[in-house]
């Protein structure tokens, strides 16, 4: 290994270039604008800075593709570590790295990580994320272009004074000579990604694990998790199904000798089988909440849920169309409100357990004597305003059985305001705020699932009330459904709290309604599996 740095110039022109890329084993990168704002901060002050670990590996040692695309002509060297630096310092000066796919960086919010100079009124220079128009900002990109400074200043609504445009010309230099520190490492592949493996010891589990297994399988995030990340939050589960999740999903179905730090060791088929089943499991996981009124996140209370729901799909096919797992969910949910306590959430022991059996009737036996007998859990109106709904919005396990509640018509079709061909579970209808204002997300009766038009039509409308109720021209049987009323206008307008208290507990008789209809969970005969 040898240390030679590279001028930050000549650093930008490659790596915008294609000369560098990231190997597939990379984790996924984080865009964090304050973090590229420091780095370029740092630069400037002279502060010590991470250097990047450049890989240069010999004839036949070169992946056969980057972390999120093929590069043309492949490139010569490869960022093993310092994938987070180096996007920054390229993004800071409002380009994009050759190894990041242009659809890709625009998603992920790449360009936000360009920076400006801002002189201060002092004479000082800060940093801060560029926002166009700003006054007295100057874009690095800009003043590092060679254009001319006086003009660049007056463009800011600054005064370009001789010491100003002195002060600008010196900082466009030290920028332009600034030397990054540099490690240059030539292995083999093997090699090089044990060196990535262990300068990163502080890598999450979920992330070290799917590293190693990129190692066996080099397009297993590139080209499957990615992917399914991706599918995953576009069908509303950004969360329960996110790269933690799926990556312990994948986990389960891998043999046991290709698990967490051996995944470096794992055979290529067994990765490749491993997420094949991921994929699959995964995609009827989504299918199957959606179709029992898990359209989103916000209405899942326990993302662990998804992966003993993975197990089981994968190991019993059958459970997807029985009316025992949808049963099985909605006791879990209720649970949560038992006299004796919730149950603590155990997925590991539950995937083992159901893995361990020989039938789909014995996996359903076994679930099902970890249930509270469903008639000792009801409801009370007052739990559905409680601090649960203030983090990621989830709302709760009151979320998830008013949401279940909904899609088998306990109160009749739950149609869309807007929409009438719009009926729930329609996975477009997810929970929206009603009333906008601060604090009242903590209530589960603020809350309505509706389409994206009805939602953006209450929120242009200040929220719901008698002018959104008339625009929206609503037929009373419709409101019932949602277990809202018609806003009563004027000077005698309902206050938002008492509409709030009343919706309560016509949700809650709604979801006990729900519960007594469910009744006790009785596991599949013979014949039904």
């Amino acid at each position: 290994m040898r240390d030679t740095g590279i001028e930050l110039k000549r650093f930008l022109d490659e790596a915008e270039g294609g000369a560098y890329d990231l190997p597939p084993m990379q984790r996924a990168l984080c865009i964090r604008p304050a973090f590229s704002v420091r780095l370029i901060d740092s630069l400037y002050r002279g502060y010590r800075v991470g250097s990047l670990l450049i890989w240069e590996p010999p004839v036949g040692h070169r992946p056969a593709a980057g972390r999120y695309q093929t590069l043309a002509g492949r490139p010569r060297w490869w960022i093993l570590d310092g994938q987070q630096r180096g996007t920054s310092y390229v993004g800071a000066f409002g380009r994009r790295p050759a190894w990041m796919p242009e659809e890709r960086w625009s998603d992920i919010g790449g360009p936000a990580l360009e920076v400006a100079a801002r002189f201060t009124a002092a004479g000082r220079i800060q940093f801060r994320a560029h926002q166009p128009g700003r006054v007295r900002h100057v874009r690095l990109a800009d003043l590092v272009a060679g254009g001319e400074v006086r003009s660049l200043l007056e463009e800011a609504s600054l005064n370009p004074t001789d010491a100003l445009v002195e002060k600008a010309l010196e900082l466009r230099a030290g920028l332009l000579r600034y030397v990054l520190p540099v490690e240059w490492l030539a292995a083999e592949w093997a090699d090089a990604a044990e060196n990535f493996i262990r300068r990163n010891p502080s890598l999450k589990p979920e992330e070290r694990s799917l590293c190693s297994l990129s190692i066996a399988f080099e397009e297993l995030q590139r080209e499957h998790v990615d992917a399914l990340v991706q599918r995953a939050r576009t069908a509303g589960f950004a969360h329960c199904l996110d790269r933690h999740q799926l990556s312990l999903v994948l986990q389960d179905f891998l043999p046991r000798e290709a698990r967490r730090a051996q995944g470096r060791w794992a055979q290529r088929d067994a990765v490749s089988r491993a997420m094949e089943r991921t994929e699959q499991s995964v995609t009827q996981v989504i299918a199957f909440l959606h179709r029992h009124g898990i359209t989103s996140d916000a209405v899942l209370w326990s993302p662990p849920m998804v992966r003993v729901l993975c197990a089981l799909f994968d190991r019993f096919p059958q459970a997807a169309a029985s009316p025992f797992t949808w049963q099985w969910l909605a006791h879990a949910a209720a649970s949560q409100f038992s006299p004796g306590g919730p149950r603590p959430a155990r997925p590991g022991r539950d995937v083992q357990a159901v893995v361990a059996c020989a039938s789909f009737q014995e996996a359903a036996a076994l679930l099902a004597g970890q249930m509270a007998p469903v008639h000792a859990s009801r409801l009370q109106a007052e739990e559905l305003s409680s601090p649960w709904a203030s983090k990621r919005q989830l709302l709760g396990a009151a979320g998830t059985l008013y949401a279940m509640a909904c899609a088998r018509r306990i109160c009749g079709p739950v149609v869309d305001l807007a929409d009438p061909a719009m009926v729930f579970p329609d996975p477009r209808m997810r929970p929206r705020l009603l009333w906008p204002d601060a604090g009242k997300e903590l209530s589960l009766a603020a809350w309505a699932l509706l389409g994206d038009a009805s939602a953006e039509r209450i929120q242009a409308g200040g929220g719901w009330n008698r002018t959104v109720f008339e625009d929206l021209d609503v037929p009373p049987g419709i409101l019932a459904a949602h277990q809202l009323a018609p806003p009563v206008g004027g000077a005698v307008a309902v206050p938002v709290e008492q509409q709030l208290k009343l919706r309560a507990q016509a949700m809650t008789d709604a979801v006990n309604a729900f519960l007594e209809a469910i009744g006790p969970l009785a596991v599949p005969r013979g014949e039904e599996v």
